[in-house]
């Protein structure tokens, strides 16, 4: 799971890292300790995306 190597988007801390990807096409990138905040984050922001791409269909 965490196999990229380089520096984690949240704590700016050189790590092993995994990817996080959001709806618009962005990625970031974050280490063990990190993990938890980072996929909340990401599905935080991809849940408000699916709300506004609704709205605006709707």
């Amino acid at each position: 799971m965490f196999t990229i190597e380089g520096i984690c988007d949240w704590c700016k801390k050189p790590s092993l890292l995994t990817k996080h990807d959001y709806l618009d096409g962005k990625s970031h990138l974050s280490c063990k300790e990190c993990n938890d905040l980072a996929t909340l984050d990401v599905r935080q922001y991809n849940l408000g995306e699916l709300e506004r791409r609704e709205r605006e269909e709707g």
